[in-house]
């Protein structure tokens, strides 16, 4: 909702209605008690006019703040996902080390069972590939 229009709005409204009311004021000829009675309608509507006045000039006022904060805030939040995308970048990189960590732990605990095999095994370079598997 745009705040300033509304209040536009609204004082134009309220403004319309006092010229109305002051119209009709003076094309009738009124009774006194009609007097009272539009007078107080005119002033009330004056005293409204002049408190949306008081609150549109407030709002005018705390506008550019609010203005400045959202910007600074949709600032941070690009910062925030620049840094997300890049966290969770690294993130996948350090998964896929992992995983290739893992794959090296798994080849050099075969290659430590195998070599734990061969241990109190007489070793013979010149054999036959048959008498390595017995």
């Amino acid at each position: 909702m745009d705040i300033p229009k509304a209040m536009k709005e609204t004082s134009s409204k309220l403004l319309d209605t006092f010229v109305d009311f002051t119209f009709e004021f003076l094309d009738q000829p009124l009774l006194p008690s009609q007097v009272l009675k539009k007078d107080e309608n005119i002033n009330q509507v004056t005293n409204d006019l002049q408190e949306c006045m008081k609150e549109c000039g407030v709002v005018k006022g705390i506008l550019p703040k609010v203005f400045r904060e959202r910007d600074f805030m949709w600032e941070e939040v690009k910062s925030y996902s620049e840094m997300n995308m890049l966290l969770n970048y690294e993130i996948n990189m350090l998964k896929k080390k992992v995983d290739i960590l893992e794959k090296v732990i798994l080849m050099k605990e075969g290659q430590i069972t195998i070599m734990k095999d061969w241990i109190g095994k007489p070793l013979d370079l010149l054999a036959s590939p048959d008498s390595l598997l017995e």
